[in-house]
Order: C-alpha cells, then structure tokens, then sequence
C-alpha cells in the first residue's frame, strides 16, 4: 500500500491520488503521459505542488530547501512512484492508451499493405 503522507521541510502533506486533475496539470505544464519517465523532476515538482496546494515554482523552492536542509528528492519520488503504481486511474489511462496504439498500429499497417 502507498504512504498517506509527503513530508518536505518537516512539513506532512497529505499524499493525493494521481487522477484526472493530476493529468490535467501535467498537460498545462506541457507534459504527457508517456513523457513522466523522461520528465521525472518536473513530475515530482508538480505532484508536490498537487499535494501541497500550492503552484509549480513554490513547491520547487520547498524541494530545493528540503534537499539543502538534507533530505532526499526520492521523499516525493518514492510516493510518487507508489502513488503511480496504485493509481485505478493511471491503470485504466494505460490499458485505454494500449488499445489506441494498437488500433492504430493496425490501421497504419492495413494502409501500407494496401498500397
């Protein structure tokens, strides 16, 4: 099971669900899905954000300072990545972008035997 709570500065925050409004947040800040391995500082500072209820940048401070006070940025990585693992929504996101993929892997390839 995930941990409940982040804590960044000494400070706890309760650790959100990554859900729909997770993912809309990381569409406005220009990020995909399929781009969080690649992009995995600008996710965590998001979810911290998310989490913290505060925007990007604050929670970039707070992180710089929690790493400076000598915490550890896998604080927020770890239940990030616990909270993505249990994420329903995540799961089902991935199964529903699987099949597009393949739906048009499939049409891709029935046009280029057609031609």
């Amino acid at each position: 099971m995930a941990k409940e709570t982040i804590s960044i500065n000494n400070r706890v925050y309760k650790a959100k669900e990554l859900d729909f409004n997770f993912l809309c947040m990381l569409g406005e800040n220009g990020i995909d899905i399929t781009d969080i391995d690649k992009k995995i500082l600008p996710v965590v500072r998001l979810y911290a954000a998310y989490c913290m209820g505060v925007d990007a940048e604050v929670a970039g401070t707070e992180i710089n300072l929690h790493i400076i006070n000598g915490g550890q940025i896998e604080d927020v990585m770890d239940v990030f990545s616990e909270k993505a693992n249990d994420s329903d929504f995540f799961r089902a996101l991935n199964k529903s972008e699987k099949k597009t993929t393949q739906k048009r892997n499939t049409k891709k390839n029935e046009a280029e035997v057609s031609e």
